[in-house]
């Protein structure tokens, strides 16, 4: 009985192990497609950004195109100034398409479609009349033309913000997802491992205590003599032929127990019950499959054993065991094709995650080629109208070119930051130990022309010391706080900058401190996102990354970094695991 009782917890435990197992799988299938989902409209808000950004460049490479028909009219410009006319209008539909499950911005295309056509206009109207005539109109045009692209550039990206939480929140779900069912999965494997040796602990002690309690064991048991006729039956064994002890007292054992078994574990009871008895040897743990005669059309599973039985030291028979395990076949196989759908689940993402890197990567070489690439060009004609032309130019309109070069200037430098920041994310990084202080000369070596330039005074409070991390990476933190320094000063101050270091323990505190205009305590945290920016281009140019680098630079080294209070100017506080090597500088 107490082994029934344990099987039938098993079987319970089992089941219900299982429904657990199926949820947290189902559960990870819904996340995995959410996750794709999330991830399909990131890449699509992605793509109107990029095609948004296309019909600006279009926009502009006209513009030079037509100034610079007006100053040479060239066949091959005439007909890249048309081509360029002809892909705006094909550039919009695309856009149009893309944003055609949005009304806010299928209102704002119309509008954006109307001020893109007089722009061409102009620009064709403006080849047949004197420029000055249409100056004012077609600066109002390029002014209207931006504004509208930036409120679309501006919902595009609240989407692409939202989309992103989603993407982050679904690939969170699907990681405890994940987590979820391999720990479920590892449960139900220990805790059917653990029930199969409680029940073979079982089998073994009442084997060992067979004469004196056979009818108390959880088994079917049927004893015979020693020619085969049987003597015994416990109430299991009952229950499984049919027969109650009485009945099947004196009759031969295969007319009693009659279990049809199939291949390819076919075995002969009576044949089987005769070799124990003469070789004296036990036969334990046979599966068989079969069935008997009461249920001849349902197929079971069983363990049988055959075990000789001695009296007084001489053979007096033996004794069968019989134990169902049908269910726990059942329950097995249920096991194994719910780790085969686990896997195939795991197999799946993987493969869409390596996918998405390969998308990653791919968009980060389109931008720093074919985004950078019509920037080249707009700067290469500015330069080359104030150089060749500013004669004929009026003062406003070489202060425009001007300004015209500094802003493509501005964005290539944007560009190559925001890769820079990307390739932080994907890029391997070895960590060794690394000298602090080399670190600071090369940082300091490296900008020694900005440096001599804002006449800036460096001190270096030695000793700086060897921490785990990057050596080119640490370089890079380090300009950019050393490029701050300089950069965020009031006008007439000379920049003073001052470094030191101290350990505490495994870590190495490491402070950049200025004298500069310091940043607001409610700014802290802020200024260390991407494009956070506390002052105008015009009072302080930059990108407004650089520090959102040095944030996610300290981060894959293991470290953080942080803005610390200061009565004065600004201190950057690094903290670095501290090498095994603790040699000095």
């Amino acid at each position: 009985m107490l082994i029934q009782r344990t099987t039938r917890f098993v079987n319970y435990a089992t089941a219900i192990s299982i429904v657990i197992l199926v949820a947290a799988t189902a559960t990870l299938a819904d996340s995995l497609g959410r996750t794709i989902e999330s991830r399909r409209w990131v890449l699509h808000t992605q793509e109107v950004l990029v095609r948004l950004q296309g019909t600006i460049s279009l926009v502009n490479e006209a513009d030079a195109l037509q100034k610079t028909l007006l100053i040479d009219d060239d066949p091959q410009d005439r007909a890249d100034l048309a081509a360029r006319l002809a892909e705006i209008p094909r550039e919009w539909q695309t856009l149009r398409e893309l944003t055609s499950d949005n009304p806010v911005q299928q209102r704002a295309l119309v509008r954006y479609r109307s001020l893109l056509d007089s722009f061409s206009q102009a620009l064709t109207a403006g080849l047949r009349r004197r420029p000055q005539e249409d100056h004012a109109r077609m600066r109002t045009l390029r002014r209207a033309i931006q504004a509208q692209a930036a409120t679309l550039r501006a919902e595009e990206e609240r989407l692409l913000a939202l989309r992103t939480v989603s993407v982050n929140r679904d690939l969170t779900r699907t990681i405890v997802a994940t987590g979820a069912v391999a720990v479920l999965s590892i449960a139900l494997l220990l805790f059917v491992r653990a029930m199969a040796r409680q029940d073979a602990v079982l089998m073994r002690t009442e084997q060992a205590r067979l004469r004196a309690t056979l009818r108390s064991i959880g088994d079917a048991v049927i004893a015979t003599d020693l020619h085969g006729r049987v003597q015994f039956m416990n109430p299991v064994a009952e229950r499984l032929v049919g027969l109650d002890d009485a009945q099947a007292a004196g009759q031969p054992l295969e007319s009693v127990l009659r279990i049809r078994t199939c291949a390819p574990n076919h075995i002969d009871l009576p044949a089987m019950l005769r070799e124990v008895i003469a070789s004296m040897k036990e036969r334990a743990r046979i599966e068989v499959s079969g069935s008997t005669s009461l249920q001849p059309d349902v197929v079971r599973d069983w363990i049988l054993s055959c075990h000789p039985m001695m009296v007084n030291g001489k053979p007096a028979g033996a004794v069968i065991g019989a134990l169902e395990v049908t269910e726990l076949k059942q329950s097995q196989r249920h096991l194994s094709e719910a780790n085969a759908l686990l896997e195939h689940r795991i197999q799946e993402r993987t493969e869409r995650l390596a996918e998405a890197n390969t998308e990653l990567r791919a968009f980060a070489r389109t931008v720093a080629h074919d985004l950078r690439a019509p920037l080249r060009n707009v700067e290469a004609y500015a330069d080359a109208l104030l150089e060749d032309e500013a004669p004929r130019l009026s003062r406003q309109g070489r202060g425009f070119l001007a300004r015209i070069g500094d802003s493509a200037r501005r964005m290539d430098r944007l560009i190559t930051d925001l890769l820079n920041y990307s390739q932080l994310s994907r890029a391997e990084l070895r960590l060794q130990p690394v000298d602090l202080g080399r670190v600071v000369r090369l940082a300091l070596s490296d900008m020694e022309n900005q440096l001599s330039r804002s006449r800036a005074q460096v001190e270096l409070v030695p000793p700086l010391p060897m921490v785990l991390g990057n050596e080119a990476l640490l370089v890079q933190v380090f300009e950019n706080l050393i490029g701050n320094a300089i950069k965020f000063v009031p006008p007439g101050v000379t920049p003073t900058l001052r470094i030191h270091a101290r350990e505490d323990g495994k870590v190495a505190h490491v402070w950049v401190s200025d004298n500069g205009i310091g940043i607001p305590p409610e700014q802290h945290d802020r200024i260390f996102g991407v494009f956070e920016r506390l002052h105008g281009e015009e009072e302080y140019p930059g990108t407004g990354i650089g520090l959102a680098i040095v944030r996610k630079a300290m981060e894959r080294l293991g470290g953080n970094v942080r803005v610390e209070p200061t009565a004065a100017g600004t201190s950057f506080r690094l903290c670095l695991p501290c090498s095994i090597i603790q040699e000095k500088v």
